[in-house]
């Protein structure tokens, strides 16, 4: 059965980076095979994993009635456009769901594509999710399951109440998933309010920052290029074997 990871957070947290920083464990660790899902509309995923050039679900969403050919079943016409977008790459595939639905009606679409999406996933031993802050995929249903949630956040005042905004819609959607850890990222100290957070969640963990992370980040850069004596990888790493190895 698959193993769904999902991060979570405000943009500019890390989330992307820390989603990426997990792929790249799980190809070093050989936890194969491994799909990466995009599903932040700014999309930073692709960039860092090293794929510069892909396509995305909402491409194809978009396009479905109209480039379907003659004589052959949505189901059939999707299932082939989904296939075919997914990026292999070594060690793991990428895929990139692009922005939410426009103002037209996508029922029918996003019906198939849910069920091929469930299909595709059972291919995998691991989904990695990078998703927005309003988790829009997930609350239309496109990905339903959660096994690991990381809500990502800076001791920040508005990063932080977005992240237990993020928890509490966890919650309304009805997700129900087995560990629920708030990351505190570009941290220095452990928050005067670990006590409350640690309420909410499972585990609170802390990452310090990492120049090796923002240079990355600005030239962007390839997550695989970051050296293995990163703090953020040693801190991280602990984590996830913590986490997956349960």
């Amino acid at each position: 059965m698959s193993y769904f990871i999902v991060f979570a957070g405000k943009g500019g947290t890390g989330k992307s980076t820390l989603a990426a920083l997990t792929v790249r464990y799980l190809r070093e660790k050989k936890l194969m095979p491994v799909l990466a899902v995009d599903a932040d509309p700014n999309f930073c995923l692709p960039e860092l994993l090293g794929i510069s050039s892909f396509e995305t679900l909402a491409e194809i969403r978009d396009n479905a009635l109209n480039s379907k050919p003659e004589g052959m079943s949505l189901d059939e016409w999707l299932e082939i456009e989904l296939n075919r977008i997914v990026e292999e790459s070594e060690g793991f595939d990428l895929l990139v769901m692009g922005r939410p639905e426009g103002s037209g009606c996508y029922c029918a679409v996003n019906n198939v594509l849910k069920r091929i999406l469930q299909e595709i996933s059972e291919q995998y031993k691991y989904i990695v999710i990078d998703n927005e802050a309003g988790m829009e995929h997930i609350s239309r249903g496109i990905v339903n399951k959660i096994d690991l949630l990381f809500i990502i956040g800076t001791p920040a005042k508005s990063s932080l109440q977005a992240a237990l905004r993020i928890n509490e819609l966890s919650k309304e959607l009805n997700l129900s998933p087995e560990r629920r850890i708030l990351v505190i990222n570009q941290a220095t100290e452990k928050l005067e309010e670990h006590r409350i957070f640690s309420s909410y969640f499972e585990k609170v963990s802390y990452l310090c920052f990492d120049e090796e992370i923002k240079r990355i980040s600005e030239k962007g850069g390839s997550i695989f290029s970051l050296k293995n004596h990163s703090s953020v990888i040693r801190d991280f790493y602990s984590l996830l074997e913590e986490e997956i190895g349960r």
